[in-house]
């Protein structure tokens, strides 16, 4: 595939640099080890062979992915840009991988803050300052010097953003890129074999910033001289981009000379600053340059230390609400809203909207928005997801009668290391993590992930090595027994024997065949060096025998471990798709009681979970009945419900109920049954019946 890209005549990246060339199957093994969902499974191919790049990867996420389906990743030198093609030039229908770059600029950004010479001077005078905190801080502060002197030189990308699909003259996709020395430029790729800078948005936003007296409103009091080194600090943080996020596309109205009125295609274009100011650019569609910025208004977030920017939009009554989610490095989340007055169809919030406010040092890294559907309400709604630290921090957003409704959360227990990078399919609303913590042992990984796989996966060794310790039995199974077998079994009392003695009757008979069967088909001697002694002590027992029971006991474990995981999923389905006081055929109340019976188990989300599920039920416990008596149904048992009379039923191990018909399903190897789903079942119930067995993975049939 390498070859046959070169050969396709894609102009290749600049050779001759000393670093090594690195590969991309690392992004996209850590993008796969995400945890994928029950509901959707993902399939990951790795391509072979990898593909190379001629430098190494730079920024907090080099990955990214356009509409028009080609990737960019952003190294140390420039963004590598990858689209698969078909080959023109073989004639068959071999595709090629087309390779093209955007270059970083060899000069390096100096942001204006106020006139050349002044700002020389006062360079000058910071740097040969008597006072260490301010020489020290403004030597080590690469904003201030980018150009490097005794520094390794501020070369590379930090950020790159693909716009929506039809930004461009061809229809296609523009990129923004950001340079680690703070420089934001627009780029095209017009005739795909280079790519052309169409605006440089930080040289136009610091000469506004200059014409403006580095003020945002004429209201604003002026500050200090640029002598002063909190106004010099300012002046850079107020036009140093953090990220930058574009929205979807809109449409305005233009007025002709004829007063006339014209729909015109726009987009939008959010830079989020250092200080928490966020710049909104407006483009007319298609971009073209400098011409097609219609307007840049710029919005104060007030959050400090920002980290992360995302756009929210959210369509309610064939309305559209737009809003900028912000995120802090000190761990507050919140929307703020922007003024799309000029845009058709469009409302916004009267006021900020706060997700999270606790300052708990959690560092937001990244956000994203994914549109659902309420089945209970019956209109859209707002799923907006971020990374904290190790965890996943979640908000539902939903509009009612009574207003904006917010409901938020934390998914704990996916990674034990900071999470570095994430995503979400907007299409079935699948969220995928990856954290750095994939370096740590099979073990600890099974431990510190949520992920039901890695378990069925350790189920599946415990129970091999089990069976590799036991011993071959000394007959061959299939061969029948020609000695009958009697057992002593009575029903009635009058049979005149006792419980007691059914069952010395059963162990001796027991006995008796089992040394018929150690005894068949050997020599004496072969049998007195396999057998086991016989003793009651369970200190008297063999290793072997120990290390059975203790591999039992682990399977038992992890057997629980997961039985519980799928409670927690099927309170889940059961929290999402009821009403108060709702009977969902489900035992419920069970299963939550089942889940706080062992002291020893202390799952902060499960007790937060039946927490909820209780407060909608509102004292209910609607149990399940026996169909033969009509006595209640006890939960105690994962495996079978026994009523006080004695009958016992099979429970469904996908939804817990009790199989009270002849007829049910069974997994592949025979580990649970399933209960076959009816027509009364709601449309949640029936797709928890379709999944797999949760011990093995097998279908059920």
């Amino acid at each position: 595939m390498a070859a046959a890209a070169e050969r396709g005549g894609s102009p290749s990246l600049s050779a001759g640099e000393e670093e090594p060339p690195l590969g991309l199957d690392s992004l996209v093994e850590e993008a796969a080890a995400a945890v994928p969902s029950a509901g959707f499974r993902l399939t990951a191919v790795r391509r072979e062979p990898a593909v190379r790049l001629q430098h190494g990867v730079s920024g907090l996420e080099p990955l990214a992915w356009s509409e028009d389906h080609r990737v960019s990743v952003s190294t140390a030198r420039s963004i590598a840009v990858l689209e698969q093609l078909s080959d023109i030039h073989s004639g068959g229908q071999e595709m090629v991988i087309h390779r093209t770059a955007v270059p970083a600029p060899s000069a390096a950004c100096l942001l204006k803050v106020g006139p050349k010479k002044e700002v020389a001077e006062c360079k000058e005078k910071f740097a040969s300052s008597m006072d260490p905190t301010v020489s020290q801080t403004f030597m080590l502060d690469r904003v201030f010097n980018p150009e490097g002197k005794s520094l390794p030189p501020m070369r590379g990308f930090k950020y790159s953003s693909w716009s929506p699909l039809g930004c461009d003259a061809n229809g296609r996709c523009l990129l923004a890129a950001l340079t680690m020395d703070n420089r934001l430029t627009i780029h095209a790729n017009l005739n795909r074999l280079q790519w052309v800078q169409l605006v440089d948005l930080t040289e136009i936003y610091g000469e506004r910033l200059y014409e403006a007296s580095y003020k945002l409103s004429k209201a604003d009091t002026p500050r200090g001289e640029l002598g002063d080194f909190s106004e010099f600090q300012r002046r850079h943080s107020m036009q140093t981009p953090v990220r930058m996020e574009w929205s979807g596309i809109c449409t305005t109205q233009q007025v002709k000379h004829n007063n006339e009125c014209r729909d015109v295609g726009s987009v939008l274009l959010a830079v989020l600053f250092e200080n928490g100011n966020i710049a909104v650019w407006q483009f007319q569609l298609p971009f073209l340059g400098k011409e097609s910025i219609t307007s840049c208004n710029t919005i104060e977030s007030g959050i400090n230390s920002p980290s992360v920017l995302s756009w929210w939009e959210y369509e309610h009554n064939n309305r559209k609400m737009s809003g900028l989610i912000v995120g802090s490095a000190f761990g507050p989340v919140k929307i703020l809203p922007v003024n799309l007055k000029a845009v058709k169809g469009y409302f916004t919030l009267r006021q900020p909207v706060v997700l999270w406010q606790e300052m708990d040092q959690l560092p937001v890294h990244s956000i994203k928005c994914i549109p659902l559907y309420h089945p209970y309400q019956k209109c859209s709604c707002s799923l907006v997801v971020a990374a904290r630290g190790a965890y996943v921090f979640w908000c539902l957003l939903l509009i009612s009668k009574a207003g904006l409704n917010v409901h938020n959360s934390h998914v704990t227990g996916l990674h034990s290391l900071p999470i570095v990078s994430m995503t979400a399919d907007k299409q079935n609303g699948t969220v995928y993590t990856c954290s750095s913590d994939g370096k740590e042992a099979l073990d600890k990984k099974i431990e510190s992930c949520g992920s039901t796989y890695f378990w069925r996966f350790k189920l599946f060794l415990l129970r091999i090595l089990y069976q590799s310790m036991q011993k071959a039995p000394s007959e061959v199974m299939w061969r029948p027994s020609h000695e009958d077998a009697k057992i002593l079994i009575s029903d009635s009392p009058g049979m005149g024997s006792t419980e007691d003695d059914q069952e010395e009757g059963t162990s001796k008979q027991a006995s008796r065949q089992s040394l018929c069967d150690t005894g068949k088909g050997m020599d004496v001697d072969d049998t007195a060096d396999d057998s086991l002694p016989q003793s009651s002590d369970v200190g008297g027992r063999e290793p072997m025998e120990e290390k059975l029971l203790e591999i039992q006991a682990q399977i038992e474990a992890v057997e629980m471990h997961l039985t519980r995981e799928h409670m927690k999923r099927v309170l889940g389905e059961v929290y999402l798709h009821t009403w108060i006081t709702e009977n969902t055929s489900i035992p419920t109340r069970g299963v939550c009681d089942f889940l706080m019976s062992d002291d020893g188990y202390d799952d902060r989300t499960a007790r937060v979970l039946i927490g909820h599920i209780l407060k909608k039920m509102n004292k209910q416990t609607f149990p399940e009945h026996c169909s033969l008596c009509k006595e209640i149904l006890p939960f105690t048992d994962r495996k079978q419900a026994v009523c006080s009379n004695g009958h016992i039923w099979l429970r469904c191990f996908l939804t817990y109920q009790s199989c009270q018909s002849l007829v049910y399903r069974r997994c592949l190897l025979h580990d649970s049954i399933a209960r076959h789903p009816t027509p009364e079942d709601p449309e949640w119930i029936k797709r928890l019946l379709q999944g797999p067995c949760t011990f093995c993975d097998s279908p059920v049939f």
